[in-house]
């Protein structure tokens, strides 16, 4: 994800893409978790660092929703 706000902005990244993994998933589940909530979780827990680097909590708050939204 790349938030910039900047209209010259070279950027270079790499990122990585997959499928949450099921052994995972398993352990929150048997924690009481649904298959739903525990997705959302670890999904919220791989965007985590980033997320909390943002300064402005209204933005933060959002992203967040979003990540919700788009899991449900």
């Amino acid at each position: 994800m790349l938030l910039c706000s900047e209209e010259e902005v070279e950027g270079n990244h790499a990122s990585s893409a997959g499928k949450v993994g099921e052994k995972e998933l398993f352990y929150i589940m048997s924690r009481g978790f649904n298959e739903k909530e525990a997705m959302k979780l670890l999904v919220r827990a791989k965007f985590n660092n980033i997320i909390q680097n943002i300064k402005n909590q209204e933005l933060r708050d959002e992203i967040l929703e979003e990540i919700d939204n788009r899991l449900d």
